[in-house]
């Protein structure tokens, strides 16, 4: 079955996984996303997914431009796709993105191995919504997580 960027959307993001945040760095932000979807019940090893996330990012940052970061990985204790999103009150100096801007919207998918076309379409439906910057605007204008959330939908 081929599934719709909204259905991809919707099976892998909740409004519990949409977060306003106030860390100070990439690795406090990464750690908490990481913890966050540690606790929404689809993963039975935590460790694996942290591992996963940060070995990722050591060997090139996720930091796609415009003040996103998408970090990301695919690991067998991961029992479906999931997403959290953070937006963080203070742009991210130290994430080190493709276009040296700071990042403020960060987006951290998990999958299995065996969701690789799944994966890589959800990562462009993101990609799809945050390269309009009408989208990233609302995005960073929300005062809760709710709005982002419906912000994120209805970009589709």
């Amino acid at each position: 079955m081929v599934e719709t960027g909204t259905h991809l959307l919707d099976a892998a993001l909740s409004p519990q996984r949409v977060f306003l945040t106030r860390e100070t760095s990439k690795e406090k932000l990464l750690q908490f996303l990481v913890d966050q979807l540690g606790q929404c019940g689809e993963v039975d090893d935590v460790q694996a997914l942290h591992s996963a996330i940060f070995t990722r990012e050591s060997l090139m940052s996720t930091g796609i431009g415009l003040g996103i970061g998408v970090p990301h990985a695919r690991i067998s204790s991961v029992r479906r796709m999931i997403l959290a999103v953070a937006v963080n009150a203070q742009p991210l100096e130290d994430y080190e993105a493709i276009d040296n801007l700071p990042v403020q919207i960060v987006f951290m998918v998990a999958g299995r191995p065996d969701q690789q076309s799944n994966y890589v379409r959800l990562l462009a439906v993101l990609s799809h919504v945050v390269k309009q910057e009408n989208n990233r605007k609302a995005i960073l204008s929300s005062t809760t997580p709710e709005e982002i959330y419906q912000t994120i939908r209805q970009a589709l």
